[in-house]
């Protein structure tokens, strides 16, 4: 993964850029990755848009090919990809590294990374993956600070060298992808409910429209998070609940 490293100085957004490249080269090689210095409309979870000071982070989109997963495990995929980036940032700073459901990385309770992988699908099968993923690095003003931070403001350190740790990054998801391949969906997903957010906690959640307080149990391989809301499990997809953190 990463041995085709495509480098641009500025791009809209690593995801589109890659997409389009495999629309219009064919065949693509597994593991390409596009590398941008600067992207200014980057694409997170729930429609929102994520944008980076620009050479301050590590944006970044990887093609793969997992063919060897059906429709209903494509969850396992983002679990690989999530458990790559907290190992990753574990060797980077001791405080603790979380994934917030779905694909948010949290330190923690600040954000550090987002991930947003798109599927395009053949059959019953994924036919090829869009791993995009954005990590805050050097970049130390955020408009939202209290609920952001970066490896720079954990770790006092403002000269990282992106490219570097892109390669560290991309060996990092080549090792995780090949334990999906080797060990099966079932043992990523319990190594990604092991690091999830706020599991195990009595914390408030925004469930149509209404503050609740539950319980996070799970999340599923059909990627539904399972909370226990009023002694009853109830289960949710995107953008049916919000973590309501202060």
């Amino acid at each position: 993964m990463g041995q085709n490293i495509i480098y641009l100085d500025k791009v809209a957004s690593t995801n589109d850029y890659l997409r389009e490249l495999l629309s219009n080269f064919k065949p693509l090689a597994e593991g390409t990755a596009i590398l941008a210095e600067e992207q200014f409309q980057g694409k997170g979870q729930r429609g929102s848009t994520w944008v980076s000071e620009p050479g301050k982070n590590l944006t970044t989109s990887i093609l793969l090919k997992p063919h060897f997963l059906s429709i209903e495990q494509q969850f396992a995929l983002s679990a690989s990809v999530a458990i790559a980036v907290v190992k990753w940032l574990k060797s980077k700073t001791e405080l603790p590294v979380t994934v917030k459901w779905p694909n948010d990385i949290y330190v923690g309770s600040k954000k550090i990374a987002g991930i947003l992988i798109e599927n395009k699908l053949k059959g019953n099968k994924i036919d090829a993956s869009i791993i995009g993923i954005g990590i805050n690095i050097n970049q130390v003003n955020f408009d939202t600070a209290t609920t952001i931070t970066s490896l720079s403001i954990l770790t006092d350190r403002d000269d990282y060298v992106i490219k570097d740790l892109a390669v560290e990054l991309f060996a990092s998801l080549q090792k995780e992808y090949n334990t999906l391949y080797a060990q099966s969906w079932r043992f990523q997903l319990d190594h990604y409910n092991e690091l999830l957010f706020w599991k195990g906690e009595e914390k408030p959640f925004l469930v149509a429209g209404e503050k609740k307080t539950g319980i996070i149990k799970a999340v599923g391989i059909d990627g539904q998070l399972q909370v226990l809301i009023d002694n009853k499990l109830h289960k949710f997809n995107i953008k049916e609940i919000s973590h309501l953190i202060s």
